[in-house]
């Protein structure tokens, strides 16, 4: 029974955690005047999520957030730029191009596109590499690597978006953190067992040398 009370306590905390970030993330893409905005205050919303995430409870919210959002600014604020532009014209060519077989294949791009931005943040989050060709492109092949995984949070998300335009309320309060949550649980999922993989990698190397 005492277990299940602090299971409780421990929910409404987060869900109350969740609103916080789902507040700061708006306030921060204003900051940066939406555009030059929407990256760093995305990035600080996932470092603060992979903490809780991790292990790491009792993290200071604000403190952390800032601190991501501002040493961070100008290459995440490129990052995020790069990725609305790229979405913006991919989402322009298919709603204009009529020929088949390059609809296909901008619908290919498309899902690339997809797998590799709701990675990137988290990569960038987690692995502290100073190339950001090396992150865009293993924010692609992580995803891509453990599919299973990308699917299952893609159609989550998508369930996530539905209650949101039934309950458009939610997205005020959850409907950023709330995702961001789902996909960096997911990340942090294919990040372990990349870790493990390399891990045997280099004991099967050790061994054999």
């Amino acid at each position: 029974m005492e277990k299940m009370a602090e299971r409780w306590n421990f929910i409404c905390i987060r869900i109350l955690q969740l609103a916080y970030l789902n507040l700061l993330w708006f306030s921060f893409t204003l900051l940066g005047l939406v555009l030059f905005g929407i990256g760093p205050a995305t990035f600080a919303m996932f470092t603060v999520i992979r903490k809780w995430i991790r292990g790491n409870a009792d993290v200071a919210i604000f403190p952390t957030y800032w601190k991501a959002y501002r040493e961070n600014f100008k290459e995440t604020a490129s990052i995020g730029l790069l990725y609305a532009v790229i979405g913006l014209i991919l989402y322009t060519d298919l709603l204009y191009v009529q020929s088949l077989w390059l609809r296909i294949i901008l619908l290919m791009v498309s899902i690339c596109y997809l797998i590799s931005s709701l990675y990137i943040f988290p990569v960038i989050a987690h692995y502290d590499w100073k190339s950001v060709v090396l992150k865009i492109k293993c924010s692609f092949l992580f995803g891509i690597s453990y599919f299973q995984y990308s699917l299952m949070l893609i159609v989550i998300l998508g369930v996530m978006c539905v209650i949101q335009i039934i309950v458009p309320g939610l997205l005020l309060f959850f409907g950023i953190s709330g995702g961001g949550y789902v996909i960096m649980w997911f990340a942090n999922q294919v990040f372990m067992r990349m870790e493990i993989q390399a891990g045997l990698i280099e004991e099967e190397n050790a061994r054999t040398t």
